[in-house]
C-alpha cells in the first residue's frame, strides 16, 4: 500500500463535520483512554489480542482499518513485534498518530496512512485485519467486506468491534441519531451473514451490548472524577457533551434500539 489522498468529500464525511479537528480528538482520547478514540481503549485492545493468540508473532502483517490516533498499533507493533499499517480518513488522527510516532524513543513499527480503505491500492495482503469502531462509517458493506477479504491473506483473521442496532428501526431518537451520524448499522446476526457473503469462514458474532454498557459506565466514571481538570483542559460545554452523548447512548442500548458487536472471521486457506 502506498499512501494517498481522499477525496474532500470522503474526508469531510468521516470528519464528522467537524468532530474530529485537534481539540475534538482529545476530547474523545480523556474520556476513551490514552492513546484510543474508540470504547474501551486498550483493555478492547487486550481482549481482541486474546481473540488472536497463536497469530500475534514477529513479523505479523496487521491492518488496522480507522486507526485513529493509533494506540493499538503502537501496542500491537511493540509488545508483539508486529508490522502495523493504520488507515484513517481523517486528518487530524493520522497528523496526532504520526506525531507520537515520531516521539517514540524507540521508534516503533507502524505505517499511518491517510486515506479510504475503499481507494487505496491492494498491493499487498495482511495476516491481520483489525478495526475498532468505525466501520459504521461506511455503507457500502457489501463493498466492505469484499475489500476486506481481498487484503487478508488465505488463513487470516479479521476482527471488529463496531456499533449496531436491535432488530426493530428504534425510537424517533435513535433514528435522527443515527441520521445526524450518518452510520450504516445493521444488527449483529445481519452483520455476520454479510461477512459470510463475502466469502469469510469461521465467523463469530458476538452481542457485547451488556460489555458495552459496562464500559461505558466506567468511562463516564472516570470523566466525573475530576471534571474540573477536564473543563480547564477543555471546557464546560465539551464536558456536557460527552456526558450527554454517553447518556443517550446508554438508553438506547437498554431500549434495545443500539448495539454493540464484537465479530471474528476467517479466510480460508
Amino acid at each position: 500500500m502506498t499512501p494517498q489522498q481522499t477525496s474532500d468529500s470522503s474526508s469531510q464525511i468521516y470528519d464528522n463535520n467537524g468532530q474530529y479537528t485537534r481539540k475534538g480528538i482529545l476530547r474523545y482520547e480523556r474520556i476513551f483512554g490514552e492513546g484510543y478514540i474508540s470504547t474501551g481503549g486498550h483493555e478492547t485492545t487486550l481482549y481482541l489480542c486474546s481473540k488472536l493468540e497463536g497469530r500475534l508473532l514477529p513479523g505479523a502483517r496487521v491492518l488496522d482499518v480507522g486507526c485513529g490516533i493509533g494506540g493499538a498499533m503502537f501496542y500491537l507493533a511493540k509488545d508483539y513485534g508486529s508490522k502495523v499499517t493504520g488507515i484513517d480518513l481523517a486528518p487530524m488522527m493520522i497528523t496526532i498518530a504520526q506525531e507520537r510516532a515520531a516521539e517514540l524513543k524507540d521508534g516503533t513499527n507502524a505505517t499511518f496512512l491517510l486515506g479510504d480503505i475503499m481507494e487505496i491500492p491492494a498491493n499487498e495482503t495482511f495476516d491481520i485485519i483489525w478495526s475498532r469502531d468505525a466501520l459504521m462509517h461506511i455503507a457500502d458493506k457489501k463493498g466492505l467486506f469484499s475489500r476486506l477479504y481481498d487484503l487478508l491473506e488465505p488463513g487470516g483473521k479479521l476482527v471488529i468491534t463496531d456499533y449496531a442496532k436491535g432488530l426493530g428501526a428504534g425510537s424517533p431518537e435513535f433514528q435522527a441519531y443515527v441520521a445526524s451520524t450518518g452510520y450504516d448499522l445493521h444488527d449483529p446476526a445481519s452483520y455476520g451473514k454479510l461477512l459470510e457473503a463475502a466469502g469469510f469462514v469461521d465467523v463469530v458474532v458476538e452481542d457485547a451490548t451488556d460489555k458495552f454498557l459496562d464500559i461505558m459506565k466506567r468511562e463516564s466514571d472516570r470523566l466525573a472524577a475530576n471534571p474540573e481538570s477536564f473543563v480547564k483542559e477543555f471546557s464546560e460545554q465539551d464536558l456536557n457533551y460527552l456526558r450527554d452523548r454517553w447518556a443517550m447512548k446508554d438508553g438506547f442500548c437498554k431500549a434495545g434500539d443500539m448495539k454493540w458487536g464484537i465479530f471474528q472471521a476467517s479466510k480460508s486457506r
